[in-house]
C-alpha cells in the first residue's frame, strides 16, 4: 500500500549507510547517472517509473531533458524539488502512461511489488517505450518489503515477452551491478540466441583468467614463504636475538614516546645527533 512509503518507510531507507533524502551524496549519484544516460540514449523524453522524491527526474530537467516521473508514495512526491512537482504525480506504474517516452527508467521498483502487478508494470512500460533501463536487487532480503525478489534472468524473460531483449553489450554498473538495458527488437532467433552465447563465452574466459590470476599469485605467495622460511632457518642465533630486541625496544619507543607527542620528536632529535657523531669522520 502507499502508506507503506510514507514517512517512517523514508526515514528509515538508506543505502551505503547514506539515508536516502536530499543530500550531497544521492545528488550527486543521480547527476552522474543522468550525465550517463545523455551521454549513451541523448533522449529528449524520458519517465523514472518510481521516481521516489524525483532526484532523477530532476538531474535531467536540470539538462534539458523533458523528464517526468511517477511513484506510488504521495509522501516521497510531496518531498520532491518544488519546481519539478508540476512533472511527477502519485500513481502505480502498472496505470497507462500519458505519452510515449524516448527512454524509461526503473530502479529498485518491481521487487517491491507482488508478482502479478510487476508483470502489469512491465508490460505498460513496453508499451510506452523502446527503452528501458532496469535494476532489482537479486538480494537485499532483509528489507521487509523486498517481496518479489529474483535473479536477472526472471526479468529478461518478462521483458522478452513483449519483445524487449536485453542488451548483454551495454554495461549498466554506474547505476548498480545488476542494471539491465532491455530493447524492443525484431531480430530473429537466431540472432538472439548469437549473441547471448558470445556474452556467455567472453564471460567464461575472463573468468578462467581471472583463476589463473589467482593461481599464480598463490604459487608466488607459497615460493617466498618458502624463501621466509629457509632465512629464518639460517638466521644466526645472535642476529635473531638481535631482531627480538629490536622489536621489544621499538615496542617500549612506541609506549614511552607515542607518535606525534612532543616525547617522541626530542627522541628524534637525539637519535638524529647520535647518528650524525657516529657517521662523523674520525679528526685527523
Amino acid at each position: 500500500m502507499a502508506t507503506d512509503y510514507g514517512a517512517d518507510y523514508y526515514g528509515h531507507y538508506a543505502a551505503d549507510g547514506v539515508s536516502y533524502e536530499r543530500n550531497a551524496f544521492w545528488l550527486d549519484f543521480f547527476r552522474k547517472i543522468a550525465d550517463r544516460l545523455i551521454e549513451d540514449f541523448s533522449p529528449k523524453t524520458t519517465l523514472d517509473a518510481g521516481c521516489a522524491i524525483g532526484l532523477l527526474v530532476e538531474a535531467l530537467r536540470d539538462r534539458g531533458v523533458d523528464a517526468d516521473g511517477v511513484d506510488f508514495s504521495e509522501f516521497a512526491i510531496s518531498h520532491s524539488r518544488e519546481d519539478i512537482q508540476p512533472f511527477l504525480r502519485v500513481g502505480s506504474i502498472t496505470e497507462p502512461l500519458a505519452r510515449h517516452y524516448d527512454l524509461i527508467t526503473c530502479f529498485e521498483v518491481v521487487e517491491h511489488m507482488p508478482p502479478g502487478d510487476a508483470d502489469r508494470a512491465i508490460a505498460n512500460l513496453c508499451s510506452f517505450t523502446d527503452e528501458v533501463i532496469l535494476t532489482s536487487t537479486p538480494m537485499h532480503y532483509r528489507d521487509p518489503t523486498h517481496t518479489n525478489i529474483h535473479p536477472q534472468e526472471y526479468w529478461t524473460e518478462r521483458f522478452a515477452r513483449h519483445g524487449f531483449i536485453r542488451d548483454v553489450d551495454y554495461d549498466g554498473a554506474f547505476i548498480a551491478p545488476w542494471a539491465a538495458r532491455y530493447r524492443r527488437s525484431s531480430a530473429p532467433i537466431h540472432r538472439v540466441v548469437a549473441d547471448y552465447d558470445r556474452a556467455y563465452s567472453r564471460m567464461l574466459h575472463e573468468l578462467h583468467e581471472r583463476n589463473a590470476v589467482v593461481l599464480d599469485q598463490m604459487r608466488e605467495l607459497k615460493e617466498l614463504q618458502a624463501r621466509i622460511d629457509t632465512l629464518e632457518r639460517t638466521m644466526a642465533w645472535r642476529e635473531r636475538r638481535a631482531v627480538r630486541l629490536a622489536i621489544r625496544v621499538d615496542g617500549a619507543v612506541i609506549k614511552a614516546a607515542p607518535e606525534g607527542t612532543s616525547r617522541r620528536r626530542a627522541l628524534q632529535r637525539t637519535i638524529r645527533i647520535v647518528d650524525w657523531f657516529r657517521r662523523r669522520p674520525p679528526a685527523s
